[in-house]
């Protein structure tokens, strides 16, 4: 009992080092010395030493093999302006139009730089506001009438201002240092009073090789695992609850994954977040980081399985390319 004791002193009082003084100094290192610029030695350093402490063992940065060190590679050192608009949640609705259609977007009711220009008044009962710069922006409005609006401004305020590159872990999330802060207001899309299932679906040139499927992610957040045959996987995500039984998949599974496809091609990879309600798809997100790098794998070789589907393109001298034109 004493060792536990001690074993979990030691760990907290690390985690809190990690926190509050070792990624701060990161976060301002890639801020203001390396800015738009590759990862130099010193942040690869950085980056290893997290890397090590969240994965349990050193990268290999420049030669990666597993499916995490080539996410914190392409992190590092891709400086490919196509990361940004994929990742600018208003961006990237025009690019999907153009490859699946405008039917699976969600519709958006608003779009706007300014809290105060947020036509409240006029939205339905039900709506979703995000930011479109980060992750984790998101104001879900079940009930108009119970909504704080002076609080829904402030909050908003608080996200524009961030800059979701710099400001969260180690600041080497480069494709969302240079996207322009703006506010989005979407339709609820309702599933029984709640938001939908999200699919998460992993693509590997163009491919898709697995898919992730997430339950309550914004209150008891589990997630099952499946191939691409639709079978459930044992593998999973260190630090999510893993979902015991494996729900029924909805009937346009493999059109899903038809669309993922489209959305997916020209890139070696990327995760394509979909959803699916009552019998129509919608779009979610496109995601070229997945966890920030930082999602352990059960078991640890499914990461290196994982990274061996991924041909990495950043490190073949064939440069990853523009897929916008």
């Amino acid at each position: 009992m004493l060792h536990e004791t001690r074993d979990r002193l030691a760990m907290s009082w690390t985690s809190a080092v990690a926190r509050n003084t070792y990624m701060p100094l990161c976060r301002a290192y890639s801020r203001w010395i390396v800015r738009n610029q590759p990862a130099d030695f010193a942040l690869q350093f950085f980056t290893s030493v997290h890397f090590w402490r969240v994965h349990g063992y050193w990268p290999q940065f420049k030669s990666p093999r597993s499916f995490e060190e080539k996410v914190n590679a392409r992190m590092l050192f891709d400086r490919d302006p196509k990361w940004t608009v994929m990742s600018d949640k208003l961006l990237a609705r025009d690019y999907v139009a153009d490859r699946a259609g405008t039917d699976i977007l969600i519709p958006l009711l608003w779009s706007g730089k300014n809290p105060q220009d947020i036509p409240f008044e006029g939205l339905p009962d039900r709506f979703v506001i995000k930011a479109n710069h980060g992750c984790g922006y998101n104001l879900i409005v079940k009930n108009k009438a119970e909504l704080d609006i002076g609080n829904a401004r402030s909050q908003l305020r608080r996200w524009l201002g961030q800059n979701f590159c710099h400001d969260y872990v180690l600041g080497t999330a480069w494709a969302y240092r240079n996207i322009h802060p703006a506010i989005m207001v979407e339709s609820f899309l309702d599933d029984h009073g709640n938001v939908p299932l999200d699919y998460k679906f992993f693509c590997f040139g163009g491919k898709v090789e697995m898919f992730k499927l997430d339950f309550d992610r914004f209150t008891e957040h589990s997630v099952v695992f499946y191939d691409r045959g639709c079978h459930p996987i044992q593998v999973h995500e260190k630090g999510l609850k893993r979902k015991c039984e494996s729900p029924g998949l909805p009937a346009n599974i493999h059109e899903m994954i038809d669309v993922a496809e489209r959305l997916a091609n020209g890139f070696d990879f990327i995760r394509v977040d979909l959803y699916s309600l009552h019998g129509c798809i919608y779009f979610g997100e496109l995601t070229c980081y997945p966890s920030g790098g930082a999602g352990p794998w059960e078991p640890v070789s499914y990461d290196f399985n994982l990274g061996a589907k991924w041909r990495l393109s950043l490190f073949e001298g064939v440069g990853s390319g523009s897929v916008l034109a």
